[in-house]
């Protein structure tokens, strides 16, 4: 994974989808959930490479901006994973980090996410984040670590060592020129949801997209 990243490569953008709005996202005021006024984020291609599930050529893309200490972000994992679980490989699913600045330990639970990640475990420690919301200090995160057997010296050089701070940098620039203020938002192909929604919204889209 190239660490190095700029603004300059955040990825073309893919503009005319339909915006569902949600009062059940993350902003300013989390955890009540007031949504910014802001212009309607753009879906755009997923990153390459971010954390993904499912095959690249899939026909439909579920891309989600997410913090691990958004609750209603929680709750937008657990829709994940029943798609995960209802589609299989017939959806892809990427996961994109918006650690929002009023949330303590985002930011590093981010980090954390993609330290996993070099070592293949980004959902069973993604999952595992959600589930310990209130525990996301660097103690934690590394007792997490430890449960699940990750090399926890090569986990802990790359909290310390700064290596994600351009990645997540290039995420934070991407939400920004992409209209995306709030956590969770989803893009589906080039459908927008925002916020916390029913899993029946998603899977209303879903099928949709894959009759086409």
């Amino acid at each position: 994974m190239k660490r190095m990243l700029t603004a300059a490569l955040v990825g073309a953008f893919v503009s005319g989808f339909v915006p569902v709005s949600s009062a059940n996202a993350c902003d300013g005021n989390c955890p009540k959930g007031k949504v910014h006024e802001a212009p309607a984020p753009r879906a755009a291609t997923p990153r390459r490479e971010a954390p993904s599930q499912g095959p690249a050529d899939a026909k439909v893309t579920v891309e989600v901006w997410s913090d691990f200490e958004c609750p209603f972000c929680a709750k937008g994992s657990a829709t994940l994973k029943q798609l995960r679980e209802k589609y299989g490989d017939k959806i892809r699913i990427v996961f994109r980090q918006m650690p929002l600045p009023f949330h303590e330990h985002a930011k590093l639970a981010a980090v954390a996410s993609m330290a996993a990640a070099e070592q293949g475990r980004f959902w069973e420690y993604h999952d595992a984040l959600f589930q310990q919301p209130r525990e996301l200090d660097r103690a934690s995160l590394v007792k997490l670590a430890k449960k699940l057997k990750l090399d926890v010296e090569r986990f802990e050089r790359a909290l310390e060592s700064g290596a994600y701070d351009n990645y997540l940098e290039a995420e934070q620039v991407e939400a920004r020129q992409r209209g995306v203020s709030g956590t969770p938002t989803f893009f589906i192909n080039d459908t927008a949801l925002v916020g916390a929604r029913p899993v029946e919204q998603f899977t209303e889209v879903i099928d949709a997209a894959l009759a086409r």
